[in-house]
């Protein structure tokens, strides 16, 4: 791993050579959590009252995602961050107020279902006609002629794992087992989560259909989560501190997403990313406005939705996150090398088809109910 030359790399964050999520990027990988720095980061997440509320994951606050906001009012959104979309519902639903939030795909129905999101006018995107035509038609999306999301970005949830720390067996046999394998107790970790945890067990014990699984398939899963439970270093909620443990060696595999890879590898970290014999998981996430939005703010929370669906935050999703972007634009302003490194192609259609695509989950509440038992030691 290269050496970690703190000056260095401020300076480069001071002069716009680095974006903040980098700089966070590059102290995870060197295994360092917290630096004093000098106020020169501008009006990043402002607070201004007469901006939109927008509540997304970690990293996608980046400047880069929403330069085009900031070319037309000096400020960027007002931005909050969720783990995943399960406490960001419980937050809506006990009353906290957003304008744009930015779920996956496959919580589109659910939401709408609860009257948490309002119908979105495509026509207002300037962006619109340049999403990747099968990210227009995400099962769960259109309702009686509406449309509730709008497609953003989409990625992989597969194994993340150290090849110098583990067994040569897993080069050659790729397969979601490692985060089972008892020789790598305390090392390994899992997504605190419903889709990226819970659907990893369905797979990886073999159910038909992880998001409408059989009572006996329920019954595997929970047993592989309990089997799994003492053999994990902790369930991660945050992509940095998962990254942190990966650098120091602490963790040798974990379910991860795209990004973690890229960075690590970026960052001299000897690591690898399955295509599991039992199958990755395909996600796409995007943005819904919320029924609760101020409607004064309407104008600029379709302007936040348009500068993200920008070929530019595309191109710096695919550079800097190692994430596909709905914008088939962005996918020419990389080159070719940098996207097969990526593990992408300027025809992001079959790589979409081809993992296993998250959709709606079936029971929802009981399998949340299970997974929530398992972690307690129940």
């Amino acid at each position: 791993m290269k050496k970690f030359n703190r000056d260095d790399y401020i300076e480069q964050l001071a002069t716009g050579k680095m974006s903040r999520r980098q700089f966070n990027k590059v102290l995870a990988s060197a295994g360092i959590t917290t630096v004093m720095l000098p106020v020169f980061s501008g009006p990043v997440n402002a607070a201004a009252s007469d901006h939109p509320n927008v509540f997304t994951w970690e990293g996608w606050d980046a400047n880069e995602h929403h330069g085009e906001y900031f070319e037309k009012y000096g400020e960027y959104p007002n931005f909050s961050i969720f783990g995943d979309e399960e406490e960001a519902f419980a937050k809506i639903k006990a009353g906290a107020q957003f304008d744009v939030t930015h779920p996956c795909s496959y919580k589109v129905e659910i939401w709408r279902d609860a009257g948490i999101i309002q119908p979105i006018d495509t026509s207002r995107l300037k962006y619109w006609d340049s999403v990747i035509p099968s990210l227009k038609n995400i099962p769960g999306m259109m309702a009686n002629g509406d449309n509730y999301f709008v497609a953003a970005d989409w990625g992989l949830t597969s194994v993340l794992y150290r090849p110098d720390l583990v067994d040569e067996m897993y080069q050659e046999d790729e397969t979601w087992g490692i985060l089972w394998d008892e020789r790598y107790s305390g090392r390994l970790s899992m997504s605190d989560s419903l889709i990226d945890g819970v659907m990893v067990a369905a797979i990886y014990g073999g159910a038909a259909d992880p998001f409408n699984m059989t009572d006996d398939e329920v019954e595997v899963t929970r047993e592989l989560l309990r089997k799994q439970l003492p053999l994990l270093r902790y369930y991660w909620t945050s992509p940095t501190d998962l990254e942190n443990s990966m650098a120091a060696g602490e963790l040798v595999a974990t379910s991860s997403w795209n990004d973690a890879y890229t960075a690590l590898k970026a960052a001299g970290v000897n690591v690898k990313y399955m295509n599991p014999k039992e199958g990755a998981m395909t996600w796409v996430c995007g943005f819904c406005l919320m029924t609760d939005a101020d409607p004064a703010k309407l104008d600029k929370s379709y302007e936040v939705i348009d500068a993200f669906l920008a070929p530019e935050s595309g191109a710096f999703s695919i550079l800097e996150e190692g994430y596909g972007h709905s914008n088939i634009d962005a996918y020419s302003l990389v080159d070719e090398a940098t996207l097969a490194d990526r593990g992408l192609s300027r025809d992001p259609e079959a790589l979409l088809s081809a993992g296993i695509f998250q959709v709606p989950i079936g029971n929802e509440a009981a399998l949340q109910s299970m997974f929530e038992e398992v972690k307690a030691g129940l």
